[in-house]
């Protein structure tokens, strides 16, 4: 059989893939069911084609019905074709309802808590279940003993045909996925037209809707089985599509230069990277169906504003204000992974950078700078186009302070280290209270100027601009984070994390290798003190103490020591138990229709005047203390540390992996940098 399958065995599935098809169609038509039918897809939709049928009866101005109908397309086109390459990458040796209780994990849970609870609240409980999930999952596993499947015994290059049964099983899956999710959409599109609740004009996209659906089904699965050849073993070289070259697994080169050595894996190597090559036996979490979660993820941060009237209601500015300051935690909690889960140097003061950040912005940012020297102010209009060059001023103003922390630190380690900048961060923001003259004390400084973009002025009160202003700062913080990681720089943070005597031996300078680790640290803190006073339109010293610091670590630690995801999820979760549904505790207590209310009529009677808002702290962490023993190794860890905590599940695992035995010629080509 060749690549190139005719339309009609593409329509009808033979008898050894139709169980396959059958599980992955299931498995994503009931999240993406919720979306259209229980939340908001079939509205946003409606109402971007009642926008261009007839305008009068929408609510999508010009402006915001292209950005909805982008999203719209994005979206189901993603989902369509990541159906498409599930089942082409898919071996079929799992179960069936293993697949389905992950969908319901990770996709159907989430949907129901976003919907239930709003966006931020319902990420931060949705990563929480999904913790204790694991946990109890390893517990099920332990006591029954299970042993992991074991690698594919027929990984190997595919030949002609193959590639042609994968590209047919992807067309497949999205074709059929496509036309079962028409169907159910005509019956519900029924339902509501006889109901009233379908307005008759759009009788005419519902006809287009599933005579079209199925065809892009069917283009889809197409891509979607180009998407899944690239991640086959390459012809070449035997290795999971990296392209490079060679004649067999020990007969390596000597023109490769090192990183193409690195790059090399044997067979078994490969078996042991199962996630990257298809097919494999997790497919949902391959790298491949993992470049679809990001275009979904782009597509939905990057059209929010759009679309939040209709997933949440009124009140999106307030959601958007709220999202921009869980923006900047993001940013702060990246920063501190450097030096934290990087170079493994405890940082206990890292809010005295986010406040010299914050205060350099806002004492030039405002008249307090010309009222101190007597002169003139400067002009608003240059005040709000100076942020830009000062955003970036205000970043190198902390990473010297960060550096010159670092300086007399350099031969503390541990407790010691953090006792000194523990007292570093105390000591900040009392110089900046007692600088009166130049930080106005205690009162804070008020009156500082937002940005302006190509002469658009921004307020506090237009949260817009402020969402895609950290979006952008948040996406060139983890690019940083990216390349400083794999960097050579990164390579030595890690080193000297794991032992400073070896790093040392190896030709590390600690010394400077450390010092740019306190500084990188600083000047994305300095990033997040900036942008946090031109949200604010202020800054305040109240808003600078040790509390801060260690909500900031415990951002880095629940996420993941050194894991970016991790850390990025653990930023969100930290902040809407803290700022979000603790906040909202004595507000829910008060509503008779609320599981606290009573709960909290025992508890006020037994002691008066109680409220949620005196215990916060203490909720706050013991929710944390349970989040670290359901996920000692955080939410979203890195490889290296979820090998550290199951290190005697992993050892065979390592070892057996190898073709080459640790010490042997050709050891270091089969070795993998992480």
């Amino acid at each position: 059989m060749s690549t190139s399958v005719s339309f009609h065995s593409v329509l009808l599935p033979k008898r050894d893939i139709r169980w396959l098809l059958i599980k992955w169609i299931v498995a994503l038509l009931v999240p993406i069911a919720v979306f259209t039918f229980v939340w908001s897809g079939e509205e946003i939709v409606n109402n971007v084609l009642l926008g261009i049928l007839s305008p009068a009866n929408t609510i999508y101005g010009a402006a915001t019905l292209i950005p909805a109908a982008i999203f719209i397309v994005i979206f189901y086109a993603a989902v369509i074709t990541l159906v498409g390459y599930l089942v082409a990458a898919d071996t079929g040796r799992r179960s069936v309802l293993d697949v389905w209780i992950e969908i319901l994990i990770f996709a159907i849970v989430p949907l129901v808590l976003v919907i239930i609870s709003g966006l931020i609240i319902g990420l931060a409980l949705s990563f929480i279940v999904c913790g204790v999930y694991f946990f109890a999952r390893g517990l099920v596993r332990k006591a029954r003993h299970y042993i992991p499947p074991p690698p594919l015994e027929n990984l190997g290059v595919p030949n002609a045909e193959q590639r042609g049964i994968l590209v047919n099983r992807a067309t497949l899956g999205s074709f059929w996925f496509a036309t079962t999710f028409t169907i159910v959409w005509l019956i519900v599109d029924l339902i509501f037209y006889f109901t009233g609740s379908l307005p008759a004009i759009l009788l005419i996209w519902v006809v287009v809707r599933t005579v079209l659906l199925p065809i892009l089904g069917y283009l889809f699965g197409r891509i979607a089985g180009v998407v899944a050849l690239r991640r086959t073993i390459a012809e070449k070289s035997n290795s999971a599509g990296n392209g490079i070259s060679g004649n067999g697994r020990n007969k390596i080169s000597s023109r490769l230069n090192r990183r193409q050595q690195l790059e090399v894996l044997s067979e078994s190597r490969a078996r042991e990277e199962v996630k990257d090559i298809v097919p494999n036996d997790l497919p949902l979490r391959s790298t491949g169906a993992t470049r679809f979660y990001l275009i979904l993820l782009i597509a939905f941060v990057l059209f929010y504003p759009v679309i939040d009237p209709f997933l949440f209601g009124f009140g999106t500015d307030g959601r958007l204000a709220g999202y921009g300051d869980a923006g900047y935690y993001v940013i702060l909690a990246l920063g501190l992974n450097i030096v934290v889960g990087f170079a493994g140097l405890l940082d206990l003061g890292y809010v005295a950078f986010f406040a010299i950040g914050a205060y350099a912005w806002g004492i030039i940012g405002s008249t307090q700078l010309t009222n101190v020297l007597n002169v003139n102010p400067i002009n608003p209009q240059l005040l709000t186009w100076l942020f830009w060059p000062m955003i970036l001023i205000a970043a190198l103003i902390a990473a010297f302070w960060g550096i010159l922390l670092g300086a007399p630190t350099l031969r503390l380690r541990g407790d010691y280290l953090a006792i000194v900048t523990l007292g570093f961060g105390e000591i900040v923001p009392v110089v900046f209270l007692e600088l009166d003259k130049y930080t106005n004390g205690a009162n804070g400084i008020v009156g500082v100027q937002s940005p302006s973009f190509f002469g658009i002025t921004w307020t506090t009160f237009t949260p817009e601009p402020y969402y895609y202003l950290v979006l952008a700062l948040i996406t060139f913080t983890i690019f940083a984070n990216l390349r400083l990681r794999d960097s050579r720089l990164g390579r030595a943070w890690i080193a000297i994390r794991e032992d400073e005597i070896a790093a040392a031996s190896s030709g590390i300078n600690l010394v400077n290798t450390k010092l740019f680790a306190f500084g990188a640290g600083a000047f994305f803190s300095g990033i997040a003190g900036a942008y946090h006073a031109a949200k604010l339109g202020g800054v305040s010293p109240d808003n600078f103490s040790f509390g801060d610091s260690v909500i900031y670590l415990a951002m880095v630690v629940i996420g993941g020591i050194g894991s970016i995801p991790g850390v990025i999820v653990g930023a969100l979760v930290v902040y809407a138990i803290n700022q979000f549904l603790l906040a909202q505790l004595d507000s829910a207590a008060a509503d008779p229709s609320s599981f606290l209310h009573p709960i909290y009529a025992v508890i006020s009677q037994a002691i008066p005047g109680f409220t949620f808002g005196n215990i916060r702290n203490l909720i706050f962490g013991v929710i944390l203390v349970s989040i670290m023993i359901f996920r000692p190794e955080g939410l979203i860890p890195s490889a290296r540390r979820r090998r550290e905590l199951h290190h005697v599940e992993d050892e065979a695992v390592e070892m057996g992996a190898l073709d080459v035995p640790p010490g042997a010629p050709g050891f270091e080509a089969e070795a993998q940098i992480e």
